[in-house]
């Protein structure tokens, strides 16, 4: 009876089909470690600072390579002139007042209240066009506005008035509303 025989061959790497192989296999393997590194960067939101106040925000994974660092939504009031950072303080410490309505400090200040007494103030003593918006300036990305401002829209609590924040345009009192 005739026999069947088995013809092995092997492929060296110099040869096109393997070049091919070896080519396919190492995007595969680029493309899965570029899938673990997204699917671990989703784990570092900023979403800490929205859920407890005081905390700083958290960068993710990529923002420091990419310049990254997501939008803050923020309100202000400028002050111009030599005296402006008296005037912010009073104000400062005016708005607070209003937003408490005669309540317990140390209960603190509801938030609707607070926006509510700081769009009042900013529509009233602002020496900015956002007066008209009650000192909105909408949402913004990291590196839109002075680096003073900035800095503190993108690393200060939410949710208190901060200030007085000196910049080239004047002293500003500023109110993060939201960072994402």
């Amino acid at each position: 009876p005739p026999t069947a025989r088995v013809r092995v061959h092997q492929i060296s790497p110099s040869q096109p089909a393997a070049k091919k192989t070896t080519q396919s296999l190492r995007i595969m393997q680029v493309a899965f470690f570029f899938m673990v590194i997204v699917s671990a960067a989703s784990g570092f939101s900023p979403s800490a600072a929205k859920t407890r106040p005081g905390t700083k925000l958290q960068m993710g994974l990529f923002d420091g390579i990419f310049g990254g660092g997501g939008k803050a939504k923020a309100s202000h009031i400028l002050i111009k002139g030599s005296d402006s950072d008296e005037k912010c303080k009073g104000l400062l410490m005016g708005i607070y007042e209003t937003a408490l309505d005669g309540g317990d400090p140390k209960q603190g200040v509801p938030a609707e209240a607070l926006m509510a007494s700081f769009a009042q103030y900013a529509s009233e003593f602002s020496e900015c066009p956002s007066a008209k918006e009650g000192g909105s300036l909408g949402s913004f990305g990291k590196g839109q506005m002075v680096p003073e401002f900035d800095d503190v829209a993108f690393n200060a609590p939410v949710g208190i008035v901060h200030g007085p924040i000196e910049t080239q345009f004047g002293n500003h009192l500023i109110l993060i509303t939201d960072r994402n």
